[in-house]
């Protein structure tokens, strides 16, 4: 049975994904679209208190797993209307 912690994980992927999509559709830069996204993730790793070398750490595991061909974001699912 999955965790809560990956249920979190799995709806998290799943807004990302979409608004990854709505990025695209829209037209706005990968450069644009990629620092947003950051500031969104740094800020709110801030405002738990993380420290500066952790934040830096985990950059620097996802700078590694994307230099690695790591995970791809999941295809956006329809969401219930």
């Amino acid at each position: 049975m999955p965790s809560d912690s990956d249920a979190q994980f799995d709806k998290a992927d799943m807004i990302l994904s979409n608004a990854l999509q709505e990025f695209i559709s829209a037209g706005v830069s990968q450069e644009v679209y990629g620092m947003a996204m950051l500031e969104i993730g740094i800020l709110a790793l801030v405002k738990l208190d993380e420290s500066e070398e952790r934040i830096a750490a985990l950059v620097a595991d996802f700078i590694a797993r994307a230099r690695q061909g790591g995970p791809q974001a999941p295809a956006p699912r329809a969401t219930d209307t």
